[in-house]
């Protein structure tokens, strides 16, 4: 674990200091020579103690930082990269709970670099928490070790501990939660002792903007926890996520605190709610008690809410993205029209049955549709329903993207089924003729051929982002052949981004036989998932030739005896493409 998560000095060293960062190397290497300097004094800088370092030569009254550096606004933008590291690539190792990553090592030790960066460098790196643990383990440990009484905490609570806690504290804006290395009494007790202290105010984070609170609940252990939110609402808050997983058994004191959320913060332009799928106890009252409370709301993902709620987003017209989670219980229905201001819009049920219905007196005019339909509890015949009354209740011309997915009807998962999409279920869809993007990647395109393909892309010329059944669970072999990708080619110029699974066994077009309106430069990357392969010379010349910028083949090992190594033959096109790339001086990376 990183030490910023034991004590206040500790939070700002590291170990291991024999592989030091990017930022770290460049701010020694490219940010303390001296036009007039040579090498000796950057390895004297780079020997010197980091309390001794503060940006200044003092052998000769000189800055040994480029001035440009001296520029808070520019350091807090660099580390703002860094920080913004993590969350692009989030691998790292898990120690206790806590997501060890580069980019938090690398504010640790640019930390410690020099005085000038030690504040840009610490806001950035306790910015966003993970979880409250290491602001409660900065406290000394007989403060929320085992076996601790909440009298004895409260005792040892003095004005240096609330000095340390507060010093990180105000820094965090974004906040996840609760603790899951500390149990639920002693989160309590910890959050009351320092509450409570004389100088304490409420929120304890003052400068918090988002809250992503996820309730724990297994099968041996149910701890809702929200009761804590109390101590971090505020006015600043502009942003909540809850996940409330033990819905309905909380206490009346915690559903106190989420009666009082609306009071607490009255700035909230983003509010989601989770519930589990499975919930008999519908939740739509008390979310549309919250909700209604808000007058700046942009972006809203909720269960159902009754008709009173709905009209009063509605009048607000600020809305402008809206996600209904419809569960396995009865729902307050909605009838009218969504504002225009709304360019997002989701519907999710455990079934496509109850989305149809949903959906019956409901108009509105979204940019981006996304349904996710419980597979579990659905037939095909129940998909076409659905695809079919979308045209009478979306705009034709608006629509840019589409996004139906199959989800779990009784968890919060993927489906462990598909279903066999064929022209006659997406023929409803090919109305909207401003289509962008379409992702079909959860079905089966074993019930679509060439032919399918071709009045698909026909209806879709604006296409820029295609996704057809690389998804599938089931890994059905597909229909369409290459032709069938020739179709989206010719027909959709645009076209960006390809996942497609094809039968890549037959039908595979000669150079010659290929239109010359099939080339594509915009296409650098393909997914062909499951698809089927013999022929890896052929494949790999028409491709080459249909899109001469393709730099990489993402396809899934299937280990199924009918087709054979298909994903090997699959890495071998990928092979030739690159050395062809190559051939013609073009990077590859």
């Amino acid at each position: 674990m990183l030490d910023q998560y034991h004590t206040e000095e500790r939070t700002l060293s590291g170990d291991d200091t024999s592989n030091p960062n990017c930022l770290l190397a460049l701010a020694q290497y490219h940010l303390t020579r001296r036009r007039d300097v040579g090498d000796s004094t950057l390895t004297a800088l780079s020997k010197r103690s980091c309390s001794e370092s503060n940006g200044v030569d003092d052998r000769e009254g000189k800055s040994s930082l480029h001035r440009a550096l001296l520029v808070p606004e520019i350091v807090r933008l660099i580390f703002g990269f860094v920080q913004a590291w993590d969350e692009e690539n989030p691998a790292g190792e898990c120690i206790g709970f806590i997501t060890q990553t580069e980019g938090k090592r690398s504010l640790a030790y640019l930390a410690r670099t020099c005085h000038f960066f030690h504040e840009p460098a610490i806001d950035a790196l306790w910015m966003n928490l993970e979880s409250i643990d290491p602001l409660i383990k900065l406290l000394p440990r007989r403060m929320w070790g085992k076996n601790r009484y909440p009298l004895l905490v409260r005792k040892f609570m003095r004005k240096k501990h609330w000095d340390i806690f507060r010093k990180y504290a105000s820094r965090v804006k974004t906040l996840r939660g609760p603790s899951y290395g500390l149990s639920t009494a002693i989160q309590h007790t910890v959050m009351a002792a320092i509450a409570s202290y004389p100088k304490a105010t409420r929120p304890l984070f003052p400068q918090l903007t988002e809250i992503i609170w996820r309730e724990i609940r297994m099968f041996h252990r149910s701890e809702p926890c929200v009761s804590l939110l109390k101590y971090f609402m505020g006015p600043s808050v502009t942003q909540i996520t809850l996940k409330l997983h033990c819905w309905p058994y909380h206490i009346p004191s915690e559903m106190s605190v989420l009666a009082e959320m609306s009071n607490l913060c009255p700035n909230i332009v983003s509010f989601t709610a989770q519930f589990p799928p499975s919930s008999h106890n519908d939740p739509c009252e008390e979310v549309g008690e919250i909700v209604s409370n808000w007058r700046k709301l942009r972006a809203l993902h909720s269960c159902a809410l009754p008709q009173s709620v709905m009209d009063q987003l509605i009048s607000q017209n600020t809305l402008e993205s809206l996600a209904i989670e419809l569960n396995n219980s009865i729902y307050p229905p909605f009838i009218g029209r969504l504002p225009e201001s709304l360019h997002t819009f989701s519907l999710g049920g455990s079934s496509a049955m109850m989305c149809t219905r949903y959906l019956k007196n409901v108009h509105l005019s979204p940019t981006s549709l996304t349904l996710r339909i419980g597979a579990d509890d659905s037939t095909i015949e129940d998909v076409a329903d659905l695809f079919r009354i979308l045209p009478d209740h979306f705009s034709h011309t608006t629509v840019q993207a589409f996004t139906p997915e199959l989800t779990s009807s009784y968890w919060m998962s993927r489906s462990t089924d598909t279903f066999r999409l064929d022209l006659a279920v997406l023929r409803p869809i090919l109305v909207f003729t401003s289509l962008r993007t379409v992702d079909l990647s959860f079905f089966s395109t074993a019930g679509l051929d060439d032919d399918a393909c071709t009045m698909m892309a026909q209806s879709s010329s604006a296409l820029e982002s295609l996704a057809l059944g690389t998804v599938d669970i089931l890994m059905e072999r597909p229909v369409a052949t290459v032709r069938g990708l020739i179709a989206f080619l010719v027909r959709c110029p645009c076209l960006t981004n390809l996942a497609m699974a094809f039968d890549g066994t037959r039908c595979i077009p000669e150079v010659s036989d290929i239109p010359s309106g099939a080339v594509n430069t915009r296409i650098e990357r393909i997914d062909v998932a499951h698809s089927p392969l013999t022929d890896v010379n052929a494949m790999a010349t028409c491709l080459g030739t249909l899109m001469p910028c393709l730099k990489k083949v993402d396809v899934v090992q299937l280990g199924r005896e009918d087709d054979g190594e298909s994903g090997g033959r699959w890495e071998e096109v990928q092979k030739m493409l690159s050395c062809s790339l190559r051939s013609q001086g073009i990077n590859t990376d």
